[in-house]
């Protein structure tokens, strides 16, 4: 007889890291024999607090996967109702996707109700982010409404799992990691890659890929590039939607004269131009003012490419004990001092991205997910 699981969080047509997250780790347990089914929103944010230009996405559903659209994140009648829908499916185990407060009383209500309903059933929540980047009041207690109502909190770096526990000195808390992001497609000769991008062969490209907010640091990766001594022919893609003023970015370039070294595409990037900016770019660059770990991290490993990080959060975790890129302070100086090493040739980094790929699968999260449960049921 197979297990059912049900899955709280973002999914198809919602766009974003976190609800590929959930796709994927909801495909892997249906590999391995799980009747899975994904709960996601019908409104994940009230549209006045959305930052950016449209929360969904304009591409195919991911094949093979039961997604059902009814959380509404502002709607606590709705809650109640998703928890009695979700009891009524009786499934073995429920895990909640959590990145931040805002979503706590939404999940937490479901979870609670969940538990009312099967209280032999066990309530996992993934941890991305618990101490929002932008903090406000009340954080905390939000935090501690869904600690409480999850048996087992799933941290995917060191940071992310010593917020919780400082929060939460008895709560159990366990780290894993967060898995290569392997849904992309394969590789693509980086020769290619330009040619279909119309970038220059002969040019070294740096890619910074993702949301752009305050926190990320791309004003400071403008700074630093413009104190960089550049021998040969270099430019700097900058690819996401802005969810800050445009102009912010538009005036620091013409400042600092870099109108023909950066790139600025202010746009949601779709899933079928990932793989050729990966593999179209020399390096990817990760200049966060903070962070606890990201989901561009995994998709530079599953394109074989270098990382440029900065150490803060969970960021240098994997690329120093990698080998795979190179880490430095979160200031414009050390940045410069960074890239400069880079294009200088003066930083050895590792070709072979075999391990790595292997240690951080999504086979192998499902399995230490897996001998996480049954330690915890001991």
């Amino acid at each position: 007889m197979s297990r059912k699981v049900i899955f709280i969080g973002p999914a198809y047509p919602y766009r974003g890291g976190i609800a590929a997250f959930n796709e994927n780790l909801a495909t892997i347990f249906q590999t391995n024999g799980w009747e899975c089914k994904i709960y996601t929103f019908i409104q994940q944010y009230p549209n006045m607090l959305f930052p950016g230009k449209n929360q969904l996405t304009t591409e195919d559903p991911k094949p093979n996967l039961t997604i059902t659209r009814g959380i509404y994140s502002t709607n606590p009648l709705n809650w109640l109702k998703i928890s009695k829908q979700i009891v009524n499916e009786k499934p073995d185990l429920v895990i909640t996707q959590y990145w931040m407060p805002f979503m706590a009383p939404a999940f937490g209500t479901i979870l609670r109700g969940i538990k009312k309903g099967l209280p032999n059933i066990k309530c996992c929540t993934v941890v991305h982010n618990f101490k929002p980047h932008e903090s406000r009041i009340g954080d905390k207690q939000l935090n501690k409404f869904i600690v409480n109502r999850t048996d087992l909190m799933i941290a995917l770096s060191d940071t992310v799992a010593a917020d919780i526990t400082a929060a939460n000195p008895d709560k159990n808390v366990v780290k894993l990691f967060h898995p290569i992001y392997d849904h992309y497609g394969d590789k693509i000769e980086q020769a290619v890659a330009k040619k279909e991008l119309g970038w220059d062969p002969d040019t070294c490209y740096l890619l910074f890929f993702g949301l752009i907010r305050r926190y990320k640091g791309v004003d400071m990766l403008m700074e630093a590039l413009a104190k960089v001594k550049m021998d040969r022919p270099l430019k700097l893609y900058i690819a996401g939607e802005i969810y800050e003023v445009e102009k912010k970015y538009t005036s620091l370039i013409e400042k600092l004269n870099l109108e023909d070294k950066i790139i600025l595409r202010n746009a949601y990037i779709p899933n079928e131009d990932v793989p050729k900016l990966f593999c179209a770019a020399d390096a990817i660059v990760l200049p966060y003012r903070s962070a606890t770990q990201s989901g561009v991290v995994p998709i530079a490993l599953h394109f074989e490419r270098p990382i440029l990080v900065t150490r803060v959060g969970g960021l240098s975790e994997i690329i120093e004990h990698h080998g795979v890129g190179h880490v430095c302070d979160s200031d414009i100086d050390s940045l410069a001092a960074q890239l400069q090493a880079y294009l200088d040739n003066q930083i050895e980094l590792k070709s072979d991205f075999g391990p790595i790929k292997s240690e951080l699968s999504w086979q192998e999260f499902y399995n230490q997910f897996i001998a996480q449960l049954s330690d915890d049921a001991a």
